[in-house]
């Protein structure tokens, strides 16, 4: 054998036992955490007591309420019913009725006011068919301002969620509870409020299939729970639901949540994959929402990629709608990694939609007025465990 290929020997086998080794070392699905929903149960040897916090932050277009009602203030003198209008604009497509507005076509508004009221099933009040009966030539021009401003044009936001969590591990099952929280600041001001009260209960096992004592390099391992989320929150905390629809039940202060869920992986050498699916029940508990019961799918498909004391973490979320809930129709993509150092784990992520619904579904589904799903969530984790 020749001196060169003694070299690319030797670099092969020191490449591979750097990527390699920390992967054999550890047990199947050993720090498989995700960025989104739920992942593997862990061995209680390697997790028995674990603590971390979740962080989400995005800016998104939102709706301040000083540019709208001094929008409104501004037309009273054309249109007394401005203010009539802005509630009918809350179930309704703004872009739809900007444009038409804008183009000044009277009819084609009128017509898309009432269409969106109807598919909300909403009935409208006196004020509101008046606000829409009473558009005429001499206040079109108004009403395309308070629907651009409506739109979520006028302002930008930032908002982000923390949530601080701890687990135990019981041995043949474990309970995690958290409670998040959530900051809201425009040119309104800022806001903190309190989400909704998490408890997850889940049970599971994953086996090796190599010799005894040898982990790797193939496993498989499942796991169930049921997710429960309580209405504890705060109503400011609604403002923060869209920004990070996975996590919808955590913040929307109406609603309690069942969730129960299933998860199936296999693991192979330096690579975990994940299946995942949960079924989410919302009922409304408190308040007035557009429904009193929601339903929808979460589906997932994860990768995690070992590569030493980093793991590369590529997720696929999608959400499919059961009743009552025509926001829940969308796909996200979430790429990150997460450093493993000892008992520490850091993760820094991001998450885009792949696909987007008309804006009006928000709140036909939550009733969450003027409030848009961000196109752009990065997001932090830190795990300490015992």
């Amino acid at each position: 054998m020749t001196t060169t290929r003694l070299v690319r020997l030797y670099l092969v086998l020191a490449l591979s036992s750097v990527l390699a080794t920390p992967a054999w070392a550890r047990r199947p699905f050993q720090d498989t955490d995700l960025f989104s929903g739920h992942s593997i149960r862990q061995s209680s040897k390697d997790r028995k007591i674990a603590v971390g916090v979740n962080v989400h932050a995005a800016p998104i277009p939102y709706v301040a309420r000083k540019s709208l009602d001094a929008a409104v203030a501004k037309a009273k003198g054309i249109y007394p019913d401005a203010a009539a209008l802005v509630s009918v604009l809350e179930k309704s497509d703004t872009a739809k009725v900007n444009a038409l507005a804008s183009a000044k076509n009277i009819k084609g508004t009128q017509d898309q006011l009432r269409s969106d009221l109807a598919k909300a099933g909403v009935t409208p009040t006196k004020a509101q068919t008046d606000a829409i009966n009473n558009i005429n030539s001499g206040n079109i021009d108004n009403v395309a301002a308070i629907s651009l401003i409506a739109g979520g044009s006028a302002d930008e936001a930032f908002i982000f969620g923390l949530e601080p969590w701890a687990e135990y591990n019981f041995g043949t099952y474990d309970l995690t509870a958290s409670l998040p929280l959530a900051g809201f600041k425009n040119s309104d001001g800022s806001s903190f409020s309190v989400g909704n009260l998490s408890l997850d209960l889940r049970a599971g096992s994953r086996r090796s299939m190599g010799a005894a004592g040898v982990y790797l390099p193939f496993a498989i391992g499942w796991t169930g729970g049921l997710n429960l989320y309580l209405p504890t929150g705060t109503s400011d905390a609604n403002r923060v639901a869209l920004s990070n629809v996975l996590a919808l039940p955590k913040y929307l202060h109406e609603y309690a949540t069942v969730q129960p869920y299933a998860i199936f992986g296999a693991e192979a050498t330096i690579l975990a994959v994940l299946l995942r699916l949960e079924y989410s029940h919302m009922q409304a508990m408190r308040g007035n929402p557009q429904f009193s019961k929601v339903g929808y799918l979460n589906w997932g498909a994860s990768a995690i990629i070992r590569a030493w004391v980093v793991d590369m973490v590529g997720e696929l979320d999608g959400l499919v709608e059961v009743y009552n809930a025509p926001a829940m129709n969308d796909i996200y993509g979430t790429f990150g990694a997460r450093l493993n150092v000892g008992p520490v784990r850091l993760g820094m992520g991001a998450r885009m939609p792949i696909t987007t619904h008309s804006p009006s579904a928000n709140d036909q589904s939550f009733g969450i007025s003027f409030a848009n799903v961000t196109k752009l969530n990065v997001l932090l984790q830190a795990i300490l465990t015992f």
